[in-house]
């Protein structure tokens, strides 16, 4: 009987230590904003118009070196590396679910700081967003996870709540009309400016698997050397660039927030030299004919995940974030 016990308590054990072993790394959050941002005259009512959570599970990377003539004479043929990384062992289903869960716990820290969660028809009915509503607009809840802005990205929104969602996506890294037709950030920046029976707020959280990683300074050094390379590595972090809107201040986490023990640490990478022929081949005295072949480098690799520890880690990461950032709008408004 002894041997039995003894047994069960070694396995609860290495249960409990498999769990505890994950652990949010330190971190700190900030809150942009004009000097004097705060919520002192602001009511004590937040309508929460969107909360997105989008999940990384795959990454692709690629650098190109074009060839040509060289400066002393020669010819240079192109250069590619390319690198995709997909997780493997994700369940969508579960995704949603940590999804549902994470606004779950929100609502109730905000509830438990004193906030009203106001309806979403407030905005939904609010003057800033009655223009062409039908053609920009959509009051829509979260039905699984769809693709996102970028390759890899899984976006999710909580399925138990509608929220006012944008029908068109605008590239905001282009400058010029695609910029100025952003009628997305233009009409939250003027919710955010005005004076309502609530706190506009706008939630988007980014969980990364991978990131890039060779430095700038490689980089330059691949560029002089005319060769392609591309680095990347397992690292899993609510991303740096997550953020949360309460009106016109923004909290975001600085550099992001690390849990341990969800991904093993590996490192990848892709090489390509390109092809010279400085010398070429002479026919006769008539002329000389330089020959290179373009050459190409592409990996694609499969990461393993263990899903119990992802959905974990997320959480923990995913909740400290929200946490944080309720507090911050707490201590603004004291």
């Amino acid at each position: 009987m002894k041997r039995h016990l003894f047994f069960f308590a070694l396995l609860l054990f290495i249960g409990t230590s498999e769990v505890l072993a994950q652990e949010v790394q330190e971190y700190k959050t900030k809150i942009l904003g004009p000097a004097n941002l705060n919520y002192r005259k602001s009511p004590k009512r937040v309508v929460i118009a969107d909360f997105q959570v989008n999940y990384q599970t795959a990454l692709t990377l690629e650098d190109e070196k074009k060839g040509g003539k060289m400066f002393r004479g020669g010819l240079k043929g192109d250069a590619k590396a390319a690198l995709t990384l997909v997780l493997e062992g994700l369940d969508q289903e579960a995704l949603q679910k940590l999804t549902d869960q994470l606004y779950e716990d929100y609502v109730k820290e905000l509830q438990a700081q004193g906030y009203e969660i106001a309806p979403i028809e407030e905005v939904w009915d609010h003057k800033a967003y009655k223009t062409s509503r039908d053609k920009r607009w959509e009051l829509k809840a979260g039905n699984g996870p769809e693709r996102g802005e970028r390759f890899g990205m899984l976006l999710t929104r909580p399925s138990t709540q509608k929220f006012v969602v944008s029908q068109k996506e605008f590239d905001k890294t282009k400058a010029g009309i695609a910029t100025l037709a952003d009628y997305e950030t233009s009409t939250e920046r003027k919710m955010g400016s005005q004076k309502n029976d609530f706190i506009f707020n706008k939630v988007v959280v980014v969980v990364n698997s991978f990131e890039d990683g060779q430095g700038e300074g490689s980089k330059a050094l691949g560029r002089l050397a005319g060769t392609a390379q591309v680095k990347a590595e397992t690292n899993f972090k609510v991303s740096e660039f997550s953020v949360i809107k309460y009106n016109i201040g923004e909290v975001m986490p600085r550099g992001g927030i690390e849990v341990s023990d969800v991904l093993e640490k590996q490192k990848f990478d892709a090489f390509q030299r390109a092809d010279i022929d400085k010398r070429g081949t002479d026919y006769g005295n008539i002329m000389t004919v330089w020959s290179v072949e373009n050459r190409e480098d592409s990996d694609y690799i499969t990461v393993k995940c263990d899903p119990k520890k992802f959905i974990k880690g997320a959480q923990l990461g995913v909740n400290a974030f929200l946490k944080s950032a309720v507090q911050e709008l707490v201590d603004k408004s004291n």
